[in-house]
């Protein structure tokens, strides 16, 4: 048994014996958007989650707090007879780590979305980032039309790209980036090819 080029019924009308191929979907070099405040929020909510800036600072900010609660557990611990493991307190490091966490889950993501929608409602439509957008890949650079005007950034001057399920983020600095949902394409494998031409060039870029 061989295989080859799959054919049409002899019988199918006008079609008989003829080869047939399956359409191959090329990658996308321009996408047409509109970027909505809950787009621009899940983005914000996300560098706020995800970014490495972000990530760095909260780990900064919870060894800074875990630091300081040994320091004031282990100091007391130290007496004219030395260090005397027995008066180290595990609970005056625990308890306030929970309260720390509990606090940061009750309190502090409540506060930072609140504050992200606020800034959000501050953005009109067509002054840049709301509104409608293209975004073109060209061989040597990605370009962003919108309303106010356009911005060319070659491929080295890209920072980084990343995706999750419902948007494709082209980086043009640590925190700021070129947001496209993945709504704006036909399907999502035109969604992939669009992630990995851009991702192709700016690795090519160096």
């Amino acid at each position: 048994m061989t295989c080859g080029k799959p054919r049409l019924p002899e019988n199918w009308p006008g079609h008989a014996g003829r080869t047939y191929t399956q359409p191959v979907i090329s990658a996308p070099l321009e996408v047409d958007y509109v970027l909505t405040p809950d787009d621009l929020y899940a983005f914000q909510l996300r560098a706020l989650q995800k970014s490495p800036i972000a990530k760095r600072s909260r780990r900064n900010v919870y060894i800074g707090i875990l630091a300081a609660l040994v320091i004031l557990t282990v100091v007391p611990a130290i007496g004219s007879d030395g260090f005397v493991f027995s008066r180290v307190s595990i609970g005056f490091i625990a308890i306030p780590v929970v309260i720390f966490v509990a606090l940061t889950w009750l309190i502090e993501k409540p506060m930072a979305r609140r504050a992200i929608r606020q800034v959000v409602q501050q953005e009109k439509p067509d002054k840049g980032q709301l509104g409608r957008h293209t975004v073109r890949l060209e061989d040597t650079a990605v370009v962003e039309s919108t309303a106010v005007g356009d911005q060319r950034i070659s491929w080295n001057g890209i920072d980084r790209i990343e995706y999750d399920p419902d948007y494709i983020y082209i980086y043009t600095t640590p925190m700021s980036a070129l947001v496209i949902p993945k709504r704006a394409f036909t399907s999502s494998v035109e969604a992939e090819k669009f992630h990995d031409l851009a991702t192709g060039r700016r690795n090519a870029a160096g």
